[in-house]
């Protein structure tokens, strides 16, 4: 799959990349990734949606390409640069996020409803259960024992291009961020996607979280891990597409 050239998007003296598929019309997917990551998250999947519309997929500052800003940003941070590039695009979207990524399009959505239509937030993140970075580690661990080969390989590229300062310095905000919170007071519909053997987002936790929605639903993919998007693209592509989430009775 080619890729172009991202363009930049500045806010508060930092800058994002957002890369660009598909056509130009349809409505747009905007693609969050999680702590660490980058682009590389979602190849797999962007093929997919890019069918059905145009994809925006984001490095957000010191992850991926993206240049490190001097100071570690925030979930709220992150998700002002989300805000900006929402603005930008100017139709709502379908807003996608992996693990931390699913606190940012959260956040993103609470301050600008209007510009979405529907978020996807896939291996959300973090049980309150288990917000410390020890309890975090290991289910890392655990996670890694059940990926395949190919997503491990992914991952951990990106984590070295990362490195473990800036990723050690932002997992205090992802471990504060009160995602059962956001999720009560979302506006927007919301589709909670989790691999079934998940042992980050587990489930006892998502079915917590779904709970917590105005309209949402909760989506299993079998056999799939954390990085269901990366080992089952078309499973979640599928749901992305044809899921409804359903009012709370």
């Amino acid at each position: 799959m080619h890729v172009a050239e991202p363009d930049r998007v500045e806010h508060d003296g930092v800058t994002m990349l957002r890369y660009r598929f598909g056509p130009a019309e349809g409505t747009p997917f905007v693609l969050v990734h999680g702590i660490g990551c980058g682009l590389a998250a979602w190849l797999r999947l962007v093929p997919l949606l890019a069918r059905h519309g145009p994809v925006h997929v984001v490095e957000l500052p010191g992850f991926g390409r993206a240049p490190t800003p001097r100071r570690v940003l925030s979930v709220e941070e992150h998700a002002a640069l989300v805000v900006r590039l929402l603005a930008s695009i100017g139709r709502p979207v379908v807003l996608v996020g992996h693990s931390m990524g699913t606190q940012i399009v959260l956040e993103a959505a609470l301050r600008v409803p209007r510009d979405v239509e529907r978020l996807v937030a896939i291996g959300a993140v973090t049980d309150p259960a288990e917000r410390t970075a020890a309890w975090q580690g290991l289910r890392l661990a655990q996670d890694v024992l059940g990926e395949t080969p190919g997503a491990n390989r992914a991952v951990f590229s990106q984590y070295l291009r990362c490195g473990p300062r800036r990723y050690l310095a932002t997992l205090p905000s992802m471990l504060r961020y009160d995602a059962e919170g956001a999720a009560a007071r979302a506006r927007v519909p919301i589709l909670l996607l989790r691999g079934a053997r998940d042992p980050i987002c587990r489930r006892p936790w998502a079915r917590r979280l779904a709970a917590r929605l105005p309209v949402g639903l909760l989506v299993e993919v079998p056999g799939a891990v954390h990085n269901v998007q990366h080992t089952h693209p078309r499973a979640v592509a599928s749901a992305i597409l044809t899921a409804v989430p359903r009012p709370r009775p």
